[in-house]
């Protein structure tokens, strides 16, 4: 049997993004309020001083199997494995010589305390990422032999507290591996990547 994405015509992660959340720096790390302009002269307050808006966000890797928050709060994203190759009984992809399957185990949360807007998410977002920083997109067909349960082809809205979690099939050459899964959510200044092993 085979299912086709159904392509929205707008992708509603209306701000499910995964990227740089929280002020929180790990121990140890440079600080952020570095200013190329000439000195400032110390100066002791009684209140905290607010830190400066990002201009950039840093790359950010994540291991498998780690959760990464939207900037915005609104969803939780986890990237659970990799696999490949996988529904070997399917037909090869697209027919191409020395491609095969390989799969993403992927799970988002809206968070229960997020109630802004509603978020929809699908496999549209989800990239392969290859160490030549080519990329691949999630297959937009299915097979009954691809890995089970499968992550929504189209848009699924989430109501606050709920997940799904899912395989994403993507068409992948058969002697490469790729180096990270990438979600690029609407909300995303830089996209996060789950590093495969």
């Amino acid at each position: 049997m085979v299912r086709t994405r159904h392509l929205a015509t707008a992708l509603v992660l209306t701000t499910a993004a995964l990227a740089g959340c929280g002020d929180q720096e790990p121990v140890g790390a440079p600080s952020s309020t570095a200013s190329s302009s000439s000195p400032s002269p110390a100066v002791s307050s009684a209140s905290p001083t607010p830190s400066a808006s990002p201009t950039a966000a840093p790359d950010v890797q994540l291991a498998l199997g780690k959760s990464k928050e939207s900037p915005d709060g609104a969803v939780i994203s986890t990237v659970y494995a990799y696999k490949q190759p996988v529904a070997k009984s399917a037909p090869r992809p697209e027919e191409q010589a020395g491609y095969e399957w390989g799969a993403a185990d992927v799970k988002v949360c809206v968070k229960k305390s997020y109630t802004a807007n509603s978020v929809s998410v699908s496999n549209s977002p989800w990239t392969l990422v290859y160490a030549d920083d080519s990329q691949i997109e999630a297959s937009g067909t299915g097979y009954e032999s691809f890995p089970e349960p499968a992550f929504p082809f189209g848009e699924k809205t989430l109501a606050p507290g709920r997940c799904v979690r899912g395989w994403i099939t993507f068409p992948v050459p058969a002697k490469k591996r790729p180096a990270a899964v990438e979600y690029a959510g609407q909300s995303e200044p830089v996209p996060p990547r789950w590093v495969v092993k």
